[in-house]
């Protein structure tokens, strides 16, 4: 069985700053292997993640367009894209009314997990730093992998 990652933006980000996780992220990307989906989505959750690294100086300008030149680049040659469609939109409705009274689930990770849920492949694996949305997942029998926390 093929494994497949999907990774959200928390994840994919580690691919292009140096910071905990990056190691894991970088053994994921170099097995050809294994699949790497992203949603759709992360293609503007990106570009704001390295531009609030820029604001709070983490990285230089020059940094963040080299950043997205790469990134782009494995868009094309290494990542499936996910598109968002309103299949993806009613998914994200769901997760957000049915854990949202008790768990903290944000508009932008419930569309992650809408579009990773659409997808419903054996041995996929949802990436992801954030532990409030992991948790979810696994409520919704997601397997998740954090890449702060495995143990290499």
């Amino acid at each position: 069985m093929k494994v497949i990652y999907f990774c959200d933006t928390s994840a994919i980000i580690k691919l292009y700053h140096a910071e905990i996780g990056t190691d894991y992220m970088e053994s994921i990307f170099d097995d050809n292997q294994c699949t790497i989906m992203i949603s759709e989505l992360t293609l503007v959750e990106f570009d704001s993640s390295v531009s609030k690294k820029v604001r709070t100086g983490d990285i230089s300008a020059s940094a963040k367009n080299e950043a997205i030149k790469n990134f782009k680049m494995d868009c094309q040659n290494r990542f499936f894209v996910n598109p968002l469609d309103s299949r993806i939109i009613r998914s994200a409705r769901k997760i957000i009314n049915k854990y949202g009274n008790k768990l903290s689930i944000r508009t932008l990770d419930a569309l992650q997990l809408g579009s990773c849920l659409a997808e419903e492949q054996e041995g996929l694996h949802f990436v992801c730093a954030d532990s409030r949305l992991n948790k979810i997942c696994k409520l919704e029998g997601v397997s998740t992998i954090n890449p702060e926390t495995i143990n290499d």
